[in-house]
């Protein structure tokens, strides 16, 4: 009985979501928590089929269209989905499959194409004039949404030939427009859309055809319905078929024949489709041969000749356990997330940002919410949104700080501004933020000044400001005896410390910590002011004078000179040798790479991902997320993938090692 009963929950819930997902625009749980329900219903139904039932979510595909503000139509020909797979392993498991299925003189290509992210759409074309578009619905049933389709101007209202023809494909909101349409919810006070696939989704179901036409909906078509009675042959040759009629495809399906192809391609992708106008979460891998299709067949709901490949979920649901406040360097308060531990894009995270109180207000976040989770600009995971929709009760309402959760001083806020600091200069939490900023990778890159390595000294006494880093010589003996620390530990930080003298003024200027100014305003600040003085007597309509520098930043750069102490730290620092001028930058001036492009493979040695990026753009060189004609150099370290293939196969590209790269800069 626990097995009939643990069915019957997982079917009501596999419908609830795909309810909310296919007819209500909303996502509850994620792509990936939702293919775990199906797989394990999947498995409880095949071992134990008495209990599997015919309105099973295995057999359906999609939700039942219910309450619809539409006209239900029946598909000619059911629209199927796809069935998943989430690694290399399971794509080869497929190609074996059919493999079987096929005869043994029977050798497939494959073609790979991008999964685009948005709403299936069918539609009919009577003597090549648009008359019905249809959404996919329960893959059987689907809703009549022609006159809102008449809105996207990339369907065509009439095809270049005057032929009959069901075509399918996806609609989409480009990245572009959805970004214009929340910055639009954002100043009128709404309620912002999750994702594209959600904003697409809800805009197409739009009893008002008008809103469709302003939101900017776009199409890409990738299948022609029984295209065997148009003389294709091929899948691929379908894709050509659509663009001859004036359909529009991605022009993405590559021709492949082998796992060691279809994996480099896929790798490829996973960094190229970040410079695509619409989201993709995965790549569909179909038998190219439509004459084997039939061969293969399919099961109640997915094609045997297809398959989706998931990309890592870039947004995932999990339940916030609790709020933890965190002071800053300048003594801003951000709440942070305390989450279910879950996988991000490829890593597993259980903290992310919320940004400030008033996020946490607009958003309606409480303690105990399943909320969804995504890593802005694939890194600093983020909370997207509540799910409200799967609220019990006994979820709690977050109250705003009044207090400094460190030092415990009363918690200030500038007039028009959102964010909660705390105001007290010596609050412990602000002045090792300072220390852990001036010394970052970003910042002076003093290697061995870590978090707890700061919070020691400071404990001890060795460190009451920046400058005093550059005093730490003088502990020497007594760091040398302390636990986990010893000779060599002391040796190569004080060395790093050392090092640290010939950093770029850039550099210095954003390790100061000034309000506004990070790493491209230190950049911009520092080509414009040659050196620091001239930087400190610049007025404020000077300020404004230099291109990307607005009146907030301008008013910091203003205010922060101001402040005596800081010109302290500033002199004392200038008297320890540190670079406050461009002049002291020779090389920043030879642009050995100017005009140049670059791209990094594999594991380095002797650079961080991140300092050989800093090297090629101090000398003029631009980084590259991939490998294209316009890539001039592919810089390989140990255990290069698809990339240097890649390259290899361009023939274009010059392929160096760091070695040759290091060479390069010191020899011209």
């Amino acid at each position: 009985m626990k097995k009939e009963k643990r069915i019957e929950e997982l079917k009501e819930l596999i419908k609830k979501y795909s309810d909310y997902y296919y007819n209500q625009n909303e996502s509850l749980i994620s792509d990936v928590e939702f293919d775990k329900l199906l797989k394990e219903l999947e498995e409880l139904e095949g071992k134990n089929p008495q209990f599997k039932m015919f309105d099973s979510p295995t057999v359906n595909v999609g939700a039942s269209v219910k309450n619809t503000k539409f006209t239900k139509v029946t598909h000619k020909e059911k629209m199927l989905s796809l069935s998943n797979s989430y690694n290399i392993g399971e794509i080869e498991d497929f190609i074996n499959r059919v493999d079987k299925l096929l005869e043994n003189n029977k050798k497939p290509t494959y073609v790979l194409e991008v999964k685009l992210d948005g709403l299936s759409i069918s539609i009919t074309y009577k003597n090549g004039k648009l008359v019905q578009g249809v959404t996919r619905g329960d893959g059987i049933i689907g809703e009549d949404v022609t006159e809102n389709i008449m809105e996207i101007s990339s369907i065509p209202k009439t095809l270049k030939e005057k032929i009959d023809i069901e075509v399918r494909g996806e609609i989409v909101l480009p990245i572009s427009e959805f970004i214009k349409i929340n910055e639009k919810k954002l100043a009128q006070g709404e309620e912002i859309f999750a994702n594209p696939r959600n904003a697409a989704s809800g805009t197409l179901r739009q009893l008002d055809s008008k809103i469709v036409k302003e939101r900017g909906l776009d199409c890409y078509f990738y299948f022609v319905v029984n295209g065997e009675q148009y003389g294709i042959k091929t899948h691929r040759e379908a894709f050509d078929f659509l663009e001859k009629l004036g359909l529009k495809t991605t022009k993405i399906a590559e021709v492949l024949s082998s796992v060691k192809e279809i994996d480099e391609r896929i790798e490829y992708w996973k960094d190229a489709r970040e410079k695509l106008d619409y989201e993709t979460d995965g790549m569909v891998l179909k038998v190219n041969e439509i004459e084997y299709w039939d061969i293969l067949g399919n099961t109640t709901k997915s094609p045997r000749w297809a398959i989706a490949y998931k990309f890592p979920a870039k947004q995932v649901s999990t339940k916030l356990l609790d709020i933890t406040w965190q002071v800053g360097r300048t003594g801003k308060i951000t709440p942070v997330a305390e989450l279910e531990e879950v996988e991000v894009s490829g890593s597993r995270v259980k903290r992310a940002s919320l940004h400030n109180f008033d996020e946490i207000e607009r958003k309606d976040i409480r303690i105990g919410d399943k909320v969804f989770i995504e890593k802005a600009a694939e890194i600093i995971p983020q909370v997207v949104k509540s799910i409200k929709e799967l609220r019990d009760g006994s979820e709690k309402i977050i109250s705003a700080p009044t207090n400094c959760p460190v030092c415990g001083s009363l918690l200030e806020k500038e007039e028009g501004l959102v964010d909660l600091k705390c105001s007290n200069h010596s609050c412990p939490a602000k002045v090792q933020g300072k220390f852990e900023y001036f010394v970052s990778r970003d910042g002076m890159n003093i290697v061995g000044l870590g978090q707890k390595i700061v919070e020691r000294f400071i404990d001890l006494g060795y460190l009451n400001d920046i400058t005093d880093i550059y005093k730490l010589y003088t502990h020497k003996e007594e760091m040398e005896k302390l636990e986990k620390m010893g000779k060599k530990s002391v040796e190569n930080l004080l060395n790093s410390i050392e090092e640290s003298k010939t950093r770029d003024y850039s550099k210095v200027l954003y390790s100061l910590g000034i309000p506004e100014v990070g790493k491209f305003m230190g950049n911009l600040l520092a080509k414009e002011s040659k050196n620091i003085d001239n930087l400190m007597k610049m007025t404020k309509e000077e300020l404004l004078n230099i291109n990307g520098v607005g009146d907030k930043v301008a008013d910091s750069i203003i205010n922060f000179f101001k402040n005596e102490k800081n010109i302290e730290i500033i002199n004392k620092l200038r008297e320890y040798g540190l670079n406050f001028s461009l002049g002291n930058q020779s090389k920043v001036e030879k642009n050995v790479f100017e005009g140049k492009t670059f791209l990094v493979t594999g594991k380095l040695v002797k650079f961080t991902r991140n300092g050989i990026k800093e090297e090629i753009e101090k000398f003029g060189g631009k980084n590259l997320s991939a490998v294209s004609k316009n890539l001039d150099y592919l810089i390989v370290g140990e255990n290069a993938g698809s990339k240097l293939a890649k390259a290899t196969e361009l023939g274009t590209v010059k392929i160096i090692t760091e070695e040759e790269f290091f060479e390069i800069v010191n020899n011209k």
